[in-house]
């Protein structure tokens, strides 16, 4: 397999939309030419693209619309995107807006693109391995590609000059390129990712089904924009089927989604006290189930033994704020180090069966032994 970036120019057959579709960016036009020859020796050939559109529509993903592959004055910020995608007799075909338009950015962006100043397109791709096939014809091409994961298209200058961009941006393509374009994409998937996992977790509640399918899409995303090829379908596997994950997964997962549903549920009054005992209660559940988690599939003596130790001391603690709670239980016996000050306290004040005035409250009832 190729992990390097392939870069393809063909000169921008562009065409404007009329009216309001227009002057909002609208633009579409050949991102790459069938059969041409570019100045490496390399020719796409007719279905080359047709995998990679097929798994971007299925999940609903659009193209990155860049300028100049962030090299030569691009940012690496996509200006756009192509929301439309595929290949004909001719070559791939694609209908795309410029965003921001109603900007001076963007406006200035579409003007260059309509006076010709941004007169090609570009391809960003890779070459999975079996993807093409080398050639001997003296007066032919010297690969032909077949099969290319399709990653985005550029607007780029000077399509007279296509043959030397081609070439430049190869020369390129394993530095500033590669970082530059694979690192945005990477952090946008990644960025989709989180917002999904953060919104699982204010619903307080393990993914739905749907909500890991696009966590896994965006991973996908993310793996293949920083290593140039698509996940394996084993990774894949694990990832999206929660019956390949180990017992002992499963058994955190469900504690932690015990957890916190427990606290979201927990009965909330105003008063501190009462809020702190209900919410630490199933807190001291998830950890109890954590623990068990351990007893039941770890394999260190010392790790195993301090989950022991906390199912007992925290099962004791449930126990004791259960009965706070019920009012059954008052405050514990003061620890020991305390009694001598109580004991000083008392004979100061002059303790008395009857509360003094200056006695602190619920401090005569105390008990010293």
């Amino acid at each position: 397999m190729r992990g390097d970036i392939e870069i393809c120019a063909v000169p921008f057959e562009v065409k404007f939309a009329a009216g309001d579709a227009g002057a909002n960016g609208h633009v579409e036009g050949y991102g790459a030419v069938f059969g041409n020859t570019d100045s490496h020796g390399d020719a796409i050939m007719p279905g080359a693209f047709a995998r990679s559109i097929a798994e971007r529509k299925a999940q609903g993903r659009s193209l990155p619309m860049h300028v100049m592959h962030g090299i030569f004055g691009g940012d690496g910020v996509p200006a756009g995107v192509w929301n439309e995608m595929a290949e004909d007799s001719k070559g791939l075909h694609v209908k795309g807006k410029i965003s921001g338009t109603n900007t001076d950015a963007g406006r200035l962006l579409y003007e260059r693109v309509k006076d010709g100043a941004l007169g090609g397109l570009s391809i960003g791709y890779s070459v999975p391995q079996g993807g093409s096939v080398k050639l001997t014809d003296p007066g032919g091409p010297k690969r032909q590609i077949k099969q290319a994961n399709l990653f985005e298209v550029s607007l780029v200058d000077d399509p007279s000059n296509a043959l030397a961009r081609v070439t430049e941006l190869k020369r390129r393509s394993a530095g500033e390129y590669k970082a530059t374009l694979q690192a945005t994409a990477a952090i946008q998937a990644v960025a989709q990712a989180l917002k999904i996992y953060q919104a699982s977790l204010q619903g307080n509640d393990a993914p739905t089904a749907n909500e890991r399918q696009q966590l896994l899409t965006h991973l996908q995303d993310a793996y293949e924009a920083l290593t140039g090829s698509r996940m394996p379908e084993g990774m894949k596997a694990a990832m999206s089927n929660p019956a390949a994950k180990s017992d002992f997964d499963k058994a955190m997962d469900q504690a932690m989604s015990d957890m916190m549903r427990g606290m979201s549920d927990a009965s909330m009054t105003g008063d501190p006290d009462h809020d702190f005992l209900s919410m630490m209660i199933p807190h001291h559940q998830g950890a109890i189930a954590m623990a068990q988690a351990e007893i039941a599939h770890g394999k260190n003596a010392s790790t195993i033994a301090l989950a022991r130790a906390i199912v007992s001391a925290q099962t004791g603690q449930i126990a004791d704020m259960r009965e706070m709670l019920s009012g059954k239980k008052s405050a514990g016996r003061i620890p020991d180090e305390m009694k001598s000050v109580v004991s000083g306290l008392r004979e100061a004040i002059g303790a008395a069966p009857a509360p003094s005035a200056l006695l602190p409250p619920g401090l005569g009832s105390l008990l010293l032994s």
